[in-house]
């Protein structure tokens, strides 16, 4: 298959088979070789199907062509861009007109929070899809409008759809380097260097933006500099924002029909249409049109009365494809949701929507009617609720929506980073201060508790999932936290001596600042669908859960070694040969503990393969880097227990065994190679690095306290 190409900002992408047979498939990711731009006028021609288009002289010759391609919504859309106007700033009377940002009520906050959305492959409440919209375009979930005002990400969204007059005043758009602005020709002489803007204050630069982002899409992701990758993300957030604000537009259209006309006395004898009047009556036009067409008489008002009507509907029509919030309205599962761009093209292909689709349009077309109106907005909301829930229950789609949405709402990793925090705060006085028990204790509760909101978290996701609890790197960072913390809570239950207690308020804050900075950087829904390979919750639950073990073990020893080596270092405890004998002790029992489920989980993990590829081993770079853990970890044990390395040795070695666990979790992630590659993700090299270089710190450390003792054995005492 030839590779997806766009010739417009619709993020539509058109695909090509051998055969020259076309397609649309929605909801793929525009950063295919594409071509940006909103006007037809920056549009060329890319593909054979676009060329036979181009040379149709005959409007409804042309619907008959492509009507079942679904192509007439992208081209259509970009002609009709550019005979009615870009995809552009409302004017600024219409956004001033409204003196303050639109209060939604909690009750309209909570039914359009849960209705039901199909995104990124799964079915998701609205708000979970607004949080991470939000979340890619802003870089975090709230914004403020011009006058300061709050609004949370499914607040925004409601703006997006029912107020985008306004919304485009809102500064959104996260830029992290003005240097961006310079080169699409925007000023931002009041700005900071990393600040947010408004799309009405990037709309100057928007030709430019697109422009440079077409020469930049050819370069590979890996090697492109930091101001073009930026310009390309940015004019991805740029489409997607216009693509929500004019997602209603069909919902304020109506359409003209000629008086007199046989369309007219088909109809009743109205002269003016809604968009869902006219998609329940797709069969009734083209029949209209059809008798025109056998009866062979030329052009007449009839048949251009039909052809406008059909030119308008797709202009409006074709924008109304971000959100697919129409479950086909039949049993099981598999089947895409629709948008009303999918409804009014099945319509006019002669496939009759069910009449359940033909309501939910109407009733967007009250509620953008009743915006203003907050009685008749929530009336009609929950009509729509009610409805849209009923055909997702139909097909057994809806049942963990309510979850999910309790799920973000809880906020369980937040709090539980909070009580991490608090509990790091105590243990940190309480170092200070050693004689006293009373802070070490008060260290223990919201540690126990802020490890109930995590566990409690993993445990919400896993069942609105169905999944095991690793099945992404998102995921692997909650779990290996948790593993971490329990471990660490299990050894300071049995030693007593605050070190584990320690480890486990600093892993634990670590852990979650950085599954934290994960989701925003990538700015995705954490709760994607997997891919083909990783389908297998029996094989996710066995091999991916206890290898992930094992690199908490990895972790968790290496962190418990740099107790031990800074001690040293400052002189704590003195020469207290039972102090530190006793951290050694902790090092090397959770090596074994990670050796363990190292080595089974590698195991598993080539049964799996076995399983899936045909092959047991196959040297791809994640296989190496579970086999790295493996013999460095045995290296360790033989070495300590042949006397080759004692206390310090083994603490060294940890050190070093954890940024093996660090190469094999994230590293070979970077290489972007091989059957694993289903990993990789950008934008982590750098804190990679900082990592390796303060372990670098650590084991030098480390091997200057072994130099010093072993200078200090040969040189002789004298008297």
């Amino acid at each position: 298959m030839d590779e997806p190409v766009l010739y417009c900002t619709c993020p539509v992408v058109v695909t090509r088979t051998k055969t020259d047979k076309m397609w649309v498939k929605k909801e793929t990711h525009w950063w295919a070789p594409l071509k940006f731009g909103g006007n037809l006028r920056h549009c060329e021609p890319v593909s054979y199907c676009e060329m036979r288009v181009k040379k149709e002289t005959h409007w409804w010759a042309l619907m008959k062509l492509i009507s079942h391609t679904k192509i007439i919504r992208v081209f259509i859309y970009s002609a009709a861009v550019f005979l009615f106007g870009d995809f552009g700033v409302a004017g600024a009377g219409d956004a001033n007109s409204h003196a303050s940002s639109p209060q939604w009520t909690s009750e309209i906050i909570e039914l359009a929070s849960t209705l039901a959305i199909q995104d990124a492959g799964r079915v998701k409440p609205l708000d979970s899809y607004a949080r991470f919209k939000l979340l890619k375009l802003n870089g975090r979930r709230v914004c403020y409008t011009p006058d300061g005002d709050r609004r949370t990400s499914l607040e925004w969204l409601l703006d997006c759809l029912f107020y985008p007059e306004l919304v485009q005043l809102y500064p959104i758009f996260l830029v992290p380097d003005d240097v961006v602005l310079d080169a699409i020709g925007v000023t931002h002489a009041d700005k900071k260097k990393r600040d947010r803007y408004s799309y009405a204050d990037l709309y100057t630069g928007r030709e430019g933006l697109f422009r440079l982002a077409n020469e930049y899409i050819k370069i590979d992701a890996k090697d492109r500099s930091s101001t073009q990758a930026q310009i390309v993300h940015l004019a991805e957030n740029i489409t997607e924002f216009e693509w929500l604000t004019h997602y209603l537009d069909f919902a304020t259209a109506t359409f003209e029909i000629v008086e007199n006309s046989s369309l007219s006395s088909s109809l009743g004898g109205v002269l003016e249409i809604s968009f869902s009047r006219a998609v329940e009556s797709a069969d009734l036009i083209r029949e209209n049109y059809n008798a025109l067409e056998s009866a062979g008489t030329g052009p007449d008002l009839n048949r251009q009365s039909i052809t406008k009507l059909l030119r308008e509907m797709d202009r409006v029509g074709s924008g109304a494809a971000a959100l697919a919030l129409f479950a086909p309205a039949k049993t099981g599962t598999g089947s895409d949701w629709l948008t009303p761009a999918d409804v009014m093209n099945a319509a006019f292909s002669g496939q009759q929507p069910p009449k359940e689709h033909i309501w939910l349009l109407s009733l967007f077309e009250n509620l953008y009617g009743a915006r203003d109106n907050t009685e008749d907005f929530t009336e009609n909301l929950i009509e729509f609720h009610e409805t849209a829930r009923g055909l997702a229950d139909a097909r057994g789609e809806y049942a963990k929506i309510p979850l999910e949405f309790i799920f973000y709402k809880g906020k369980f990793f937040y709090y539980s980073l909070i009580l991490y925090i608090l509990s790091f705060i105590f243990i940190a006085i309480s170092w200070l201060r050693p004689a006293n028990r009373l802070l070490y204790r008060l260290s223990i509760i919201p540690l126990a508790g802020g490890t109930l909101y995590l566990i409690a978290g993993i445990v919400f996701r896993c069942v609105v999932r169905g999944r095991p609890p690793v099945s992404t790197l998102y995921e692997s960072v909650l779990f290996i936290t948790a593993v971490v913390v329990l471990v660490s809570m299990f050894i300071e239950f049995i030693n007593r001596q605050g070190i584990a207690l320690s480890i486990a308020t600093i892993i634990g804050t670590l852990g979650l600042f950085l599954a934290n900075k994960y989701e925003v950087k990538e700015g995705t829904d954490t709760m994607t669908s997997l891919v083909a390979v990783l389908d297998s919750n029996f094989w996710l639950s066995t091999h991916v859960t206890t290898v992930t073990i094992g690199y908490a073990a990895g972790i968790l020893a290496g962190a418990i070694a740099h107790i031990y080596i800074l001690a040293k270092v400052i002189g704590l405890k003195g020469d207290d040969a039972k102090f530190y004998s006793s951290v050694a002790r902790m090092v090397y029992g959770v090596i074994c503990f990670g050796l363990l489920f190292s080595v089974v989980g590698t195991i598993l993990g080539g049964i799996w393969a076995n399983d899936s590829w045909g092959r047991f081993w196959g040297w791809d770079p994640k296989e190496n880097g579970a086999l790295m853990i493996i013999l460095w970890e045995l290296a360790i044990l033989h070495a300590r227990m042949g006397g080759y390395i004692r206390d310090l040795g083994t603490c060294n070695a940890a050190v070093f065994g954890a940024c093996i666990v660090a190469f094999s979790w994230w590293g070979v992630n970077l290489l972007g190679i091989g059957l694993h590659s289903y990993g990789f993700t950008s934008g982590i090299f750098t804190a990679l690095m900082v990592f390796y270089g303060f372990e670098l710190i650590i084991l030098v450390l480390g091997c200057s306290i072994w130099l010093r003792q072993k200078i200090m054995r040969t040189v002789p005492i004298t008297t």
